[in-house]
């Protein structure tokens, strides 16, 4: 048998699994599917993420035609939300199921900055992947498990490179009213994107000369300070400081509509709390209501 302990956890972690699987199930709505459908040359991570699906559904198809229609079929949600994997999954669509999902490319962080629509469905496959490898298949080898559980996390993405412009930055203090002395002490300086996200850089900031464009990149899901590390000052100068983190829409992978249930939405919080902690930051608090996670860092 297995220690208590170890009992205890892989439960918590089945349990985990069973909630994202049925969150990213509920969050897919014919909306998403209609994006999907009007790609005319779909990215292949997009097709490799519904080949899976319609591999688990026991229905493989083959081409891009035959998979908009799979996934236009009136029966096709409902399907996707009831899919009794634990009976209906072989050991030989197993097999098939990990082996995609090792591919390099079939990561859920990358497939966020190629086509958001399809990542519910994308994640929805590796849980089950990560169920199924620590139930029925336990001999059939690993499963990388869901990075972040669908959380939005503060990874520099290798994949996203626009930057948010620093005219799309809203500074407070307004900088541009600033005199050059007033610039060389800047108190509490905050530095927005409506709908993403704020930061604000404690104690004072010398803001002479900084090229903000370059060095704060504001996205969903994503705060950067410094991308290049090459122009990271030592800590304390510039803006490589302590600082309080606020980013919005980070929502469960089922977007807003968070289960009802009290307990996974702690279980949610207390992930997220974790993930923060594993980044060496300090969690302040995540609201899965409203999407918003605050945090503080040392220095970035």
């Amino acid at each position: 048998g297995i220690a208590p302990e170890a009992a205890e956890e892989l439960q918590a972690e089945l349990e985990e699994c069973l909630d994202t699987i049925r969150w990213c199930a509920s969050s897919v709505t014919r909306e998403c599917l209609q994006d999907i459908r009007s790609l005319q040359r779909p990215p292949s991570v997009v097709r490799d993420v519904l080949e899976t699906v319609a591999l688990l559904m026991g229905q493989p198809q083959g081409t891009w035609e035959k998979l908009k229609r799979f996934i236009s079929s009136d029966t096709f949600l409902g399907r996707l939300q009831k899919l009794n994997f634990q009976q209906s999954v072989s050991r030989d669509q197993f097999r098939k199921l990990r082996d995609r999902l090792s591919q390099p490319d079939f990561d859920e962080e990358l497939i966020k900055t190629v086509c958001v629509p399809v990542v519910p469905l994308a994640i929805w496959c590796r849980a089950i992947g990560v169920y199924l490898s620590k139930t029925k298949f336990p001999d059939g080898g690993e499963i990388r498990p869901v990075a972040g559980a669908g959380a939005a996390t503060t990874n520099p993405s290798r994949h996203s490179h626009h930057a948010a412009p620093a005219a799309d930055l809203i500074f407070e203090p307004d900088l541009t009213q600033l005199s050059i002395e007033e610039l060389r002490r800047v108190p509490e300086l905050t530095i927005s994107r409506p709908g993403v996200g704020s930061i604000t850089f404690h104690g004072t900031t010398d803001c002479v000369g900084l090229d903000f464009g370059r060095i704060v990149r504001l996205e969903v899901g994503e705060v950067l300070v410094y991308p290049d590390s090459t122009m990271k000052p030592s800590p304390g100068m510039g803006l490589n400081k302590a600082a309080t983190v606020t980013m919005f829409q980070c929502w469960p992978p089922n977007g807003t509509k968070l289960l009802e249930d009290p307990k996974s939405q702690d279980r949610y919080k207390k992930k997220i709390k974790q993930m923060t902690e594993e980044k060496n930051a300090r969690f302040i608090d995540y609201d899965c209501a409203t999407g918003v996670w605050k945090f503080a860092v040392d220095q970035f």
